[in-house]
This record gives structure tokens, C-alpha cells and sequence, in this order.
């Protein structure tokens, strides 16, 4: 049987027009580099991941800018759908409508409340005739239409990919803890990079990645916490200080790798997490984690259980209490039950899931919520209310209210050479930041 030859429709962007003082506001936050986000209110209206608009003013009609928007978190209002700006090409001089040899650019304009697609054929001409009348925007506007097909998620049902979100997700928690743009880092992923990454970094579009002497302060923690590998490494940096160093120690090959460590240590408080990564599937009642007889879990729990019996020596050990040494909960053990990636996800997204204290995890395995229809055990979404979601242990970790002391971080060393003699990556985040002398940093006023 012969195939049918499957035609790709031809795509076509928007022309958007606003109010005039909403028009200035806007060419003022463009040129200025700032993002903005806009709400439609056409309830049945379907857009795609990322589109395209020529942004107009109204009075008079002129197109000064070619935009890429995406979906935004949350919306703008009962039914209406909200995209952000995450590129934008401003022209120096507006292209008024007697430049463009279509006849009537008035009628092709609509508004956020009442959109229309400009058709495929009228869209082409516009942005073919722009980058001829503006050439000095010709170069950017081009990127701006690739930039719109470029995939920087990660889908699959591969041991690879699975790892390589994991190791995406733990740079994205880490970025997110140290205050470092997430959404600007994680956006630049290339995803067509997957079949030959060896990391995560890999994936990162211009990152300068290379394996490297550890950094001298470094060294310290890195070498008693997972010896003497060779890691690939990279550095992420903002102009208040902040930095985070992310290293990199398996040389496993991906597709046989079970899992990830993240170690997140944290100079500015000087204590540490270890959020170990397990990966739920769809069962009859959602997504959930079973445990079974022979899962490698029981194995962590019994090494987390050892940790824990011999740091209960050291901190009896009374020291010096500083400003930043007071925790809420000092164990340093998580567990994060992760979805697979979401198709609608954002670019920056971090994995959904579930993430849970190691010791409320054991506490929960005692509940009959834990027992599943069969009598195995699970823990998932309809059958544990209580955890804590990305947002949430972000905040506590970032403001140090977790974690255990640098104290006892030598005692990490044999849980993790045991999870690495089992195929998982080590991959460890060192926080960096100048610590504050005061509240002013939370937006207190005095």
C-alpha cells in the first residue's frame, strides 16, 4: 500500500495592536530587556507552545517589534489563557504600512480580546518584506523563527533521558536554592544534544563545560564525599555574588545509570542535602512509587539509618551556634518522587513530583495509607496528601532551614560509594554567596 504523503501546515504568527498608552508602556519594557506577559480571553482558542506576533501601535499603525511568547504559568483572569514574551526584535524606526506591499495591514491587525490568526501566505510576505526593509534586523529576526521550533525538553521513555531529566531537574533545584536565573540557564538546553550528552551540562548551549582541577575551596568537601573522580564541572554566576558550582562524578554510561544523587552544599550556611531521585510510574490511581521486596530503597534507608546513628555522636558534640547555624529539621536526607517530564511543561520547568524527609518517608511506610489494593506498598499522590512540593523545598532550603551540619559530612562517604557501586550519578552543587548583615535582603524596611 503506498504512503500518503502527510502535508505540514505552514505556519503563521499574529499582528497585535494595544491601547496607545499601554503601546508606549510596552516599547519602553522591551527596549529596557524586560519580559512582559499578556492575557487573551478567547476561551477556545488554541495556540501553540511558542508563537509568533508583529507588535503594532495603533495610532498610527506601525509594526515595532517581532516578538516570541510563549505559555505562561497560571492565567490572566477567569478563562483567559496568559503568554510571555521570552525574545523580542525592536526597530529603531516603526515600518508603517505604505512600506509593506500588502495592501491593507490594517485589516490583518487584532487584539488581545478579539485574536486572528493572520493567514499563512499574508504571514510569510510580512516577515519576508520586514527583514528586507529593516536588514539590520534581518540576522535576528531569523533566529527568532528558528527559536521557535528548537526543543529544549527532553522526552522519551529511554534510561537516558530519564537520567538527563534528572540531572536537569537537580541543576534547576540548585539554581533555584542559590537565586541564580533557572528559567534563563535551563532555557538555553539544546535537546538534540541528548544522544551524545554524557551530562546534563552537556545539554547547556554555549556553557564553557570541561572536566577541570576542583576549584581549591572545593576540593575539601568534594574529595571526602565522593573521592577522587575526575568531574566535569561548571560554574554559574550573577552580579550580586551569587555563585553555584555544579560537579559532575560518573563516568557510567547513561543508559545503564538507576539513578541520581544531588548533594547540595551550601557554603553561606554550611550545611548539606542529599536528594535522592526515584522515579514513579502510572498506576490504576496516578502516579505513584512502588516498593517492593527487592527495591534498592531499603538498602538507602538501612545506610541512612547507620548515618544517622553515627552523627547522633557528633552532634553532642556542642560547638559555637552562629547566626546562620539554627535549623528547623537537621537531618539531610530527601527523596524525590518524580512525574516523567510533562509534554506541556515550560522550558524552564523543574520535574513534578513528590519530596519527602527521609524520615517522614520511613514514618509514612507505617501508615496503612501506604498499602496498595494488592498489599504492596506505594506512596503517591492519592494516598499521600502530605508532602512537599518544588516551591516549598526550595524556600526551606534556601533560607537554610534544612539540612545537617558540615560536621558530619564524612560520613556520607560510604552511602554514596555504595549508591555509585549500584549505577547511581553523584552529582554534587556547591552554593556560594556573600552572607547578609541584615533583613534589608527579605524587603524589610527599618
Amino acid at each position: 500500500m503506498a504512503k500518503k504523503n502527510v502535508e505540514v501546515a505552514q505556519y503563521s504568527g499574529f499582528v497585535l495592536t494595544f491601547e496607545p498608552e499601554r503601546t508606549d508602556w510596552l516599547v519602553e519594557k522591551i527596549c529596557a530587556g524586560a519580559d512582559f506577559s499578556e492575557s487573551f480571553s478567547a476561551l477556545d482558542w488554541k495556540f501553540e507552545r511558542r508563537e509568533l506576533f508583529l507588535l503594532a501601535s495603533r495610532d498610527p499603525v506601525a509594526v515595532f517589534a517581532v516578538a516570541l511568547m510563549e505559555r505562561g504559568h497560571g492565567s490572566g483572569g477567569s478563562g483567559k489563557l496568559k503568554l510571555k514574551m521570552t525574545d523580542a526584535v525592536v526597530f529603531d524606526s516603526p515600518v508603517a504600512p505604505g512600506e509593506f506591499m500588502i495592501a491593507d495591514l490594517a485589516a490583518e491587525i487584532c487584539t488581545a480580546g478579539e485574536l486572528k490568526r493572520t493567514d499563512a501566505t499574508t504571514w510569510e510576505a510580512l516577515v519576508v518584506e520586514l527583514s528586507q526593509l529593516r536588514p539590520e534586523a534581518a540576522e535576528a529576526i531569523s533566529r527568532l523563527l528558528l527559536a521557535r521550533n528548537v526543543e529544549r525538553r527532553l522526552f522519551g521513555q529511554s534510561n537516558r533521558i530519564a537520567r538527563l531529566n534528572e540531572q536537569r531537574d537537580g541543576l534547576g533545584i540548585a539554581l533555584d536554592i542559590a537565586r541564580i536565573d533557572r528559567a534563563g540557564i535551563l532555557k538555553t538546553a539544546v535537546a538534540e544534544n541528548a544522544d551524545s550528552a554524557n551530562s546534563v551540562l552537556d545539554l547547556i548551549d554555549a556553557l564553557p563545560v570541561q572536566e577541570r582541577s576542583l576549584l581549591e575551596h572545593d576540593a575539601a568537601v568534594f574529595r571526602v564525599v565522593l573521592g577522587d573522580e575526575h568531574p566535569i564541572s561548571a560554574s554559574f554566576e550573577d552580579k550580586t555574588g551569587r555563585a553555584l558550582r555544579v560537579y559532575i562524578a560518573d563516568k557510567t554510561d547513561l543508559e545503564t545509570v538507576l539513578g541520581i544523587d544531588l548533594m547540595i552544599y551550601s557554603l553561606y550556611f554550611e550545611n548539606f542535602l542529599l536528594i535522592q531521585y526515584k522515579r514513579m510510574e502510572r498506576v490504576s490511581a496516578g502516579w505513584a512509587y512502588s516498593i517492593h521486596p527487592s527495591s534498592n530503597i531499603h538498602g538507602q534507608l538501612k545506610r541512612m539509618a547507620s548515618f544517622r546513628a553515627a552523627s547522633t555522636l557528633i552532634k553532642n558534640v556542642r560547638s559555637a551556634s552562629t547566626m546562620w547555624s539554627y535549623r528547623l529539621n537537621d537531618e539531610p536526607f530527601y527523596f524525590k518522587f518524580c512525574e516523567a517530564f510533562r509534554p506541556d511543561a515550560r522550558d524552564e520547568s523543574l520535574v513534578p513530583g513528590i519530596t519527602m524527609a527521609e524520615h517522614h518517608f520511613r514514618e509514612f511506610l507505617t501508615l496503612p495509607e501506604a498499602k496498595g489494593e494488592g498489599g504492596g506498598t506505594l506512596v503517591g499522590y492519592h494516598n499521600c496528601p502530605r508532602y512537599l512540593n518544588n516551591t516549598e523545598f526550595v524556600q526551606l532550603a534556601r533560607m537554610g532551614w534544612i539540612g545537617a551540619s558540615a560536621k558530619s559530612i564524612t560520613l556520607l562517604k560510604n552511602l554514596l560509594e555504595a549508591n555509585r557501586d549500584g549505577g547511581r550519578t553523584a552529582m554534587l552543587a556547591i552554593i556560594d554567596a556573600p552572607k547578609a548583615k541584615s533583613a534589608l535582603s527579605k524587603g524589610r524596611k527599618w
